[in-house]
């Protein structure tokens, strides 16, 4: 089996380094997972999350569909896509031991949240989004966007979309082929094994969640 996508999700190490396990974005830190996350992974907390939205869609096709035919052939789930409205202050009234810990109350953390989440769109490479119910792998950030609400406070606007992965697999193919027979003037059949042949890609319609 060989997995040809080119994209490699840094999250699925069972490194000790945070640095080697990837980035995690919070929207909530209500899930059981989110302290495990925090802990072993580059995570960002949000002070407060005013927004989270999570969309699923598919695209149904506009051809007829043959009476008794199987439906599913003819609906494509598309990617998931997700929002996110958070708020990072300097004054924070909590504070959880993630990437913006160190900032402290010095007035370092909103630079550091810039900072941190050019990093993650830049390398264009899959998160971890956490919700309060789930646990998305294999997410990237794929918009940003930051208001000055005050002078100690601003609000990120995020947007990301999770990937499928793809993976194609190699089988070798067995022909029948037809040879004459000299002695008797008929025909034998007989199996040659053919090249290799690469099935054609598959995609997972179910996505990495936990």
């Amino acid at each position: 089996m060989e997995n040809i996508n080119t994209t490699t999700n840094t999250n699925t190490t069972t490194s000790k380094t945070k640095a080697e396990n990837g980035f995690t974005i919070l929207a909530s830190v209500y899930n059981s997972s989110s302290d495990s996350y925090i802990q072993n992974y580059q995570a960002i907390v949000f002070d407060a999350v005013t927004d989270t939205n999570v969309r699923r869609q598919a695209e149904v096709t506009s051809y007829p569909v043959e009476n008794g035919g199987d439906v599913s052939d003819h609906v494509q789930i598309k990617n998931n896509s997700f929002k996110l409205s958070g708020i990072i202050t300097e004054t924070p009234v909590r504070m959880k031991k993630d990437l913006l810990f160190s900032a402290g109350v010095s007035g370092t953390r909103i630079s550091q949240a810039i900072e941190y989440l050019d990093q993650i769109f830049d390398k264009r490479q899959p998160i971890t989004l956490i919700t309060e119910h789930r646990v998305f792998e294999n997410v990237i950030l794929t918009g940003i966007s930051y208001d000055y609400k005050t002078e100690f406070a601003m609000q990120f606007d995020l947007d990301f979309e999770q990937i499928r992965l793809v993976s194609s697999a190699t089988v070798n193919v067995i022909a029948t082929k037809t040879q004459s027979n000299k002695s008797t003037g008929g025909t034998v059949k007989q199996k040659v094994t053919g090249p290799a042949k690469t099935q054609p890609d598959t995609i997972s319609d179910t996505y990495n969640t936990k």
